[in-house]
């Protein structure tokens, strides 16, 4: 990995500190259920900012096989880190894998036991749910996570149902 790169990794691992501590303070002050849900919020609504500022115009509208794509790039930088892949794609439906994630490494390597990993896992996968319904007509369902201990985050996206 370039040393750009590894620059990234590295952010990516103080931010998933960051998200530990203001977990276990916000835990702390609020509650288990008030600091999950004020985090997951904030980082959902990163995820739809983002959405709007890194995915093309076709994905944005709907295109659900340029959204994967874009979501799965090939970018070395995103490869390293988390390593996402297209597992099955269809007209109205992505199967995405990703088999890294930092941020999980970061937790466990704190020394964090099992079941915060996950519920921040939980937190921060907010940012895709952010992503694919914040700011795209799509909607997510994760089938497992590497906070969970599975070996990959899988990701299963639609397009939105229409209303009315």
């Amino acid at each position: 990995m370039s040393e750009a790169g590894e620059k990234v990794a590295l952010a990516t691992r103080q931010r998933a500190g960051a998200y530990a501590h203001l977990f276990l303070v916000l835990r702390r002050e609020l509650g288990e259920e008030r600091a999950v849900d004020l985090m997951s919020e904030a980082i959902r609504n990163f995820g739809a900012e983002k959405s709007k500022r890194n995915y093309s115009e076709k994905a944005r509208n709907g295109d659900l096989e340029r959204a994967a794509r874009e979501f799965a790039s090939p970018d070395p930088v995103k490869q390293h880190q988390f390593a996402p892949r297209i597992v099955s794609l269809e007209p109205g439906e992505a199967v995405i894998a990703m088999s890294g994630c930092p941020l999980v490494d970061e937790w466990r390597a704190m020394g964090l036991p099992g079941r915060d990993v996950e519920t921040l896992c939980r937190i921060a996968h907010a940012v895709d749910f952010g992503t694919w319904e914040g700011a795209m007509p799509f909607e997510l369902r994760f089938e497992g996570t590497r906070g969970e201990g599975r070996d990959e985050c899988v990701l299963r996206v639609r397009k939105a149902r229409a209303d009315g």
